[in-house]
């Protein structure tokens, strides 16, 4: 014969548990039209604990970090980043910020929401629980819609009803039966919550894994940014030195430039980094030509584009300006034809054909700068030779 299980013990053991549960529910609000902006709770919850935990870091084991500067790698690092960082414009400056709050707020918010969600944790919000725990919370704020009952007051009730006569047994019999049946349908409703949670995790889980691919591609968007900036920087330095040539033109990668002559011609004049398979000159006249100096030809004869590009190989892309120096300097024409290698140039790729990074026609409008810089150069040095 099977010994007969003390639900009486069990309900004792149960109702600290359920009452401390209770006095939780309580004590945020028992209204069934309460609304959910937890989200603020949990913005100002970060902020607190962002500023509660800020502590400057000074040192580094037991070196400080401002003696590390003095190393010679290290405080070269520090001097060309603290520089670099200077000549930032302010707007820049901001938006990395910005990019770099958003990214920690973003990793914050699953972990304050899990706080959120536990019951005996001191950041619960009953309006989380309610949106993310719908019916958890219905089952356990329907009882606290009646403020006095506890389960403490229903341990007390049954122990009275068990000290009375036999006749009352009939009565105990019915109610643990009840509670028995209570107890089943709760622990099927608490596997599903916990099934349904789960989904929710995971899901949590992909938009995280996203959010990582895109902090990936904002960093690199910032890297392949900052290169550019200096490569400029460089650029202006030796504008400034009169040492500006044709190679300095190569900000974003090797390049091919001609000068259109009388005689529907195009003359090269400049070659640089690439393997010379360019023609010296481009007959403008003919119908057919190489793949690879298509788009030369189709931003010439343009009228709606000053930029055009192929692709002659696969992964190996074909773009080219036209760049008119101006009146003033008898209607010259630049082409620039940029020869890009994807394999091992996607910076200069992602600049020059989309506008992912930046708007492409800023880069145009760079070259044209540059380029009549440049020829303002080769006119200055060409009247000093025939003056010479």
């Amino acid at each position: 014969m099977s010994e007969k299980l003390n639900y009486h013990g069990f309900l004792h053991n149960l109702a600290p548990k359920m009452d401390k549960v209770l006095d939780i529910f309580r004590t945020e609000s028992t209204k069934d039209d309460i609304k959910s902006n937890w989200f603020g709770d949990l913005v100002l919850l970060i902020i607190k604990d962002l500023k509660k935990f800020y502590k400057p870091v000074t040192t580094v084991g037991k070196m400080k970090i401002a003696n590390l500067t003095g190393l010679p790698i290290i405080g070269g690092a520090v001097a060309s980043v603290i520089t670099w960082f200077a000549e930032l414009h302010w707007a820049l400056i901001a938006g990395i910020t910005l990019l770099v709050f958003v990214a920690i707020f973003l990793c914050l918010i699953p972990f304050y929401k899990d706080k959120m969600l536990n019951i005996y944790h001191p950041y619960f919000n009953l309006q989380a629980y309610k949106k993310y725990r719908p019916i958890e919370y219905e089952l356990l704020n329907h009882t606290v819609y009646d403020k006095h009952f506890s389960y403490s007051g229903l341990a007390a009730y049954v122990t009275g009803v068990l000290t009375k006569q036999d006749e009352d047994s009939k009565i105990v019999q019915a109610i643990t039966t009840q509670y028995n049946k209570q107890e089943e349908n709760l622990k099927n409703e608490i596997l599903e919550l916990r099934n349904r949670e789960q989904s929710a995790m995971d899901e949590y889980r992909d938009t995280i894994k996203e959010l990582d691919l895109e902090i990936e591609v904002y960093e690199s968007t910032v890297s392949y940014l900052v290169h550019l900036i200096d490569h400029i920087q460089k650029i202006l330095l030796r504008i400034s030195s009169d040492d500006f040539d044709y190679p300095d033109l190569a900000i974003i990668s090797d390049f091919t430039l001609y000068e259109y002559q009388e005689g529907m011609k195009l003359k090269k004049i400049a070659d640089v980094g690439t393997t010379a398979e360019f023609p010296k000159y481009i007959d403008l006249e003919r119908e057919m030509h190489h793949p690879k100096i298509q788009s030369i030809i189709d931003v010439f004869n343009s009228t709606t584009s000053d930029m055009y590009h192929n692709q002659p190989e696969d992964g190996y892309e074909v773009v080219s300006y036209k760049m008119k120096m101006g009146k003033e300097r008898n209607n010259t024409i630049w082409i620039i034809s940029l020869q890009i290698n994807k394999s091992v140039n996607e910076r200069g790729l992602l600049l020059s054909v989309s506008n992912d990074i930046v708007d492409k026609r800023v880069i145009y409008k760079i070259l044209l700068g540059l380029s009549r810089i440049l020829y303002d150069k080769i006119e200055r040095e060409e009247k000093k030779e025939i003056w010479i």
